[in-house]
Formats: structure tokens, sequence, C-alpha cells
């Protein structure tokens, strides 16, 4: 057989393909084998007008992969004993005040590190218009403190972006620094990481990637960057920026950490910033069950024994209705650590494999119309572990057919909404829906208007989150757009989104006057009940 960089190169042709077919402009990877990296490679534009080529220090967002950052600064802390995993949240961070008795009182550090927590994600809410976060920083905290728990306590994972903020409220609190000094200092610097950026980097550093949103054609679109962190909120979950060869660094040292702690029983490494590796890639609560083998998710880390399924952790998973293909068929068993990202503009995947020292690394610059960085990586994963030809997964078909699962979402949500439809009723006056709704804590607020004669509400009283209402049923409009538009302005469009989703439902008091407006942000989450304020202005900050 012929060497593995070879063999790796061989599969560039398909990488290419599954960039065409899912809509991804850039792509960067690097594969490391036995602690050596024996492939790196860039794929297409980091700037399509430009036509400024990817390249190894092409600096993309990392979204999610931000979250193994987070939790290995806990366990920095942890193993400083400034705190134990079983530290309840109330105890270190007095301002934590949740609404729920149970979230209130048995909270733990791991349970906010491990998506098993209950509480309701909210991500549709806190991720708007053109990158926008639309909860302010400084009301980050409050907001968490607001949020229900959907399902029971610690009985399964529910991947949670707002647990992950809340993490960095805990690490600034028991640090006495902010989370971005307190990460940068203890685990980049020490690292030498020069290109890793812990929010959006400023203008002037240079290569750089452009974000894109791919429409149905597979073509795409240049959208505004992703600002998680930028006003602090959002950074601890998703906020990171890096380059392949700066990861190869990180991930190269972590996994080094991995096999020397688990096979000492230290909770350090000489000359690495990871603390308390075995409990960070340690199984926590199962995800994706039933599985024949280990699937679970440890505290910023996915955990699969092959042969298994992966990527559960980004959009191929909600978009393979007969479930996600099986890696590793044929080869002996072995674990695989994973995490994946996403944003409006960008897809990521990290693939760890610590009995081999070896890793796989995919940043891309488009959210694409499947999760392009997971089929790539696979399709690595599977060169590099040598899987029989024989039983080797399709991409290229796993590709289109997630692709076509994808654009069923919006005509079927049309259709739907149409079905539901009640005929025949009309909408009272349009003025008496105007005014500025804001929810019971003062955090998030709508403001409606009107123009011409046509409504319009705008999140958070931003111009950029400003979208027609159309008159639906009674008192309740719809602000849908076609998906391309929604594309191109910029957001995160996909299954998650149902019919509620797009529905603002206005209400009247017993006096007639319209003074409630509900707005069920995300799946499985009571819809958000805001009131109408009294003077009926909307220039209150």
């Amino acid at each position: 057989m012929a060497e593995l960089p070879t063999r790796l190169d061989g599969l560039r042709p398909m990488i290419e393909e599954l960039m065409r077919i899912g809509g991804t402009p850039g792509l960067s990877l690097e594969v490391m084998s036995n602690g050596t990296s024996v492939y790196e490679a860039s794929f297409g534009a980091r700037d399509t007008e430009a036509s400024l080529p990817v390249t190894h220090e092409t600096i993309f967002p990392i979204c999610s992969l931000t979250k193994a950052l987070t939790a290995s600064a806990m366990a920095i802390l942890v193993d400083e004993d400034k705190l134990t995993w079983d530290t309840l949240v109330k105890d270190v961070l007095p301002a934590f005040n949740s609404r729920d008795e149970t979230i209130q009182n048995h909270l733990t550090v791991t349970d906010i590190l491990s998506h098993r927590s209950g509480m309701a994600w909210c991500s549709n809410l806190v991720i708007g218009t053109e990158n926008n976060i639309l909860i302010p920083g400084k009301d980050g905290l409050e907001y968490i403190n607001s949020q229900p728990r959907l399902l029971p306590f610690r009985t399964e994972m529910s991947y949670n972006n707002l647990t992950y903020n809340l993490a960095g409220y805990v690490i600034e609190e028991v640090s006495g620094i902010s989370w971005f000094e307190f990460v940068q200092s203890r685990i980049l610097d020490p690292l030498g990481l020069d290109r890793t950026y812990l929010k959006p980097p400023q203008s002037g550093i240079p290569d750089v990637t452009q974000c894109y949103n791919a429409l149905d054609d597979a073509s795409t679109v240049q959208i505004p960057r992703p600002k998680a962190g930028q006003d602090w909120y959002s950074g601890p979950s998703g906020g990171a920026w890096s380059c392949v060869r700066d990861l190869s660094k990180l991930y190269r040292t972590f996994n080094a950490s991995v096999q020397h702690q688990f096979s000492t029983g230290k909770s350090a490494t000489e000359g690495s910033p990871f603390k308390q590796v075995p409990h960070l890639t340690s199984a926590k609560i199962p995800m994706d069950q039933p599985s024949r083998n280990e699937l679970s998710y440890a505290l910023g880390w996915g955990r699969a024994q092959l042969p298994n399924r992966l990527g559960q952790i980004g959009i191929n998973h909600s978009l393979m209705p007969d479930g996600m293909p099986v890696v590793g068929k044929g080869v002996p068993s072995q674990l695989v650590l994973f995490h994946q990202g996403s944003l409006p503009g960008a897809l990521a995947i990290v693939i760890l494999l610590p009995d081999t020292d070896s890793m796989i690394i995919v940043l891309s610059n488009s959210l694409a119309l499947n999760d392009v960085p997971d089929w790539v990586g696979q399709l690595i994963l599977e060169e590099l572990l040598e899987v029989p030809k024989s039983e080797r997964n399709d991409y290229i078909k796993a590709a289109h057919s997630s692709v076509t699962e994808n654009l069923k979402w919006y005509p079927a949500l049309v259709a739907e909404l149409s079905s539901a439809r009640k005929t025949g009723t009309s909408p009272r006056a349009l003025e008496s829906y105007t005014g500025t709704y804001r929810d019971d804590i003062k955090v998030f607020k709508i403001v409606v208007d009107l123009e011409d004669n046509q409504l319009y509400w705008r999140l958070q009283g931003l111009d950029s989150e400003k979208f027609p209402l159309e008159h639906y049923e009674d008192d309740t409009f719809t602000w849908l757009l076609p998906r391309n538009e929604l594309s191109r302005r910029g957001r995160w469009v996909g299954s998650d989104q149902g019919p509620a989703f797009w529905k603002a439902i206005f209400q009247s008091s017993d006096g007639g006057r319209v003074d409630k407006l509900y707005w069920a942000h995300d799946t499985g989450v009571p819809p958000v009940e805001l009131t109408k304020e009294e003077n009926n202005s909307d220039c209150i900050p």
C-alpha cells in the first residue's frame, strides 16, 4: 500500500467534490499520525471576491471547538484546588440565581461542561442576523438565570451553549481575571499560539478568512463574520478563531497529555498547560443512544469507541434520517475524541485518536448545505485507519443525501404553515400592534413598527434584525422569508426552526388593547412573553 501522505493526497478530488456539493469556498486541514504531521492541505479561497487562497495559516472561526478551551481552563482551577468537579455553581458564583430550583441547588461544574443540565439552550435567540449576538454581555448571566429546564436533570445530553457561557462566568469569579485573560495566559501563550484569538480578530491581521453562507444551489454569498465574544457573550461557548498551524500544536500537546496522565495517574504533564485531562476526556453522559459501543460526551469532547457513528455535534446528524454512517468497520477498535463547531459562515471539526497519537483538523469558511468538514474528517479518518475498501462509507453519496434533506426544510415548513392556517380571519388595525415589547427581565426586546401600511419587527430594536410581518391568522403574523434570503442576510437556517419559530403571536388584554407578544424562539422552549411598554417607546436602551 502507498505511503499515508500519498494516499491522503489521493483524496483531494473527493474533498473538492464534497466542498462543491455542500457549498464551501475554502477549507484547511492537517493530519497527524503517530505524533508526526503527515499531511497538510489548503483548498479554495479565503476571499472569493479578491481571489485570495486558503493557506496553512489562514485564520478561521473555530466555533464550538472553543468549548475544549473553556473546559481546560476550568480543569486548571480544579488542579489548583480553587474548586472541584463537584462544586456547586451557586457556591462559587454568587450572582447565579436560576429560576429553576433543581438547577439552582444542584448544578455542578461538571454538569455545565457536559450538557446534562436539561436547561433550555436558546441559540436561535442568541445568534441573530448578520451573525449578531443578541444578548448583551452585561446581561448574559441574568439571561441564563431566567431560562427554564426542559429535560429532567442529568438524564440525557442536551447540547447547550448557555452553560458554557456560565462556565466562563465561573472561571472569572474564581480566577479574578476575565475568561479571555485566563485562557490566553494559561493555555495559548505557553503554547506559543500567536494566530489564535478568543474573539474576532482585529482588522489588519493578515490571512483571515471571509465567511459565507450557502444558497440552495450550493453557490455562496459573503456574510458578516461571527461576532461571538465581541461583547463577551458567546465567547466561552464558541468565540475563538485559529488556523490549522496553531491547532496542530494545541492538539498535539493535548494528545500527549492524555497519554501521559492516563498512564501515570498524574494530573499534570511537564511542558503542557493541560491539567486533569483524564477528567476532561472521561464519559459524563451518554449521547445518541442506543449505541452498541460507547458513545458519550465528556467535558468539551465527544467520545466514540470505534466502530461507531460520529458527527453528533454537527449538522449532518439531523440531515441523515436513516442515521449517520458507522465509521471504522473492519479494523481494530479504538477510542476517538472529537468535537465540531458551527456558526453562520463557518464549520469545523477536530478528531483525536489518543492511542496512536493521531489527529485530524478540518476548518472551513461556510455554513454549507451540509457539514462539509464532518464528511471530510470522516473520509480522512477511514483512510488513516486503513479501513478495508469494502467497509468504507460512500461520503459523496452521504453528502448528496444530506443536502437533499436540508433542502426539504423550507418547502415543508411553508406547507405545514399553510395547512395549519385558519382561513377567513383578519388582523386588527395594524397600528394597534406597534410598540416596544420587552421580556420580564428587560434583557430582550422586539420593536414593532408600521411603515407604508406594512408591519415590521426588529429584534433588539436593530435595523439589521428588521423583518416584515405578514398576517397569518387572527392576531398571529409570520416573519418567514425564502431560505436564500435568510442565508444572504447571514442567518442560521435549519430544521430546528419549526413553524412556531416563525410566528409572532400578539395578545390583547381584557380592554382590547394589544399588550403582549409571544415568540417560541427555539424548539421545545415555551414562547417567551414580551409585554408592550406603556409609553409605546422604542428609545429605552
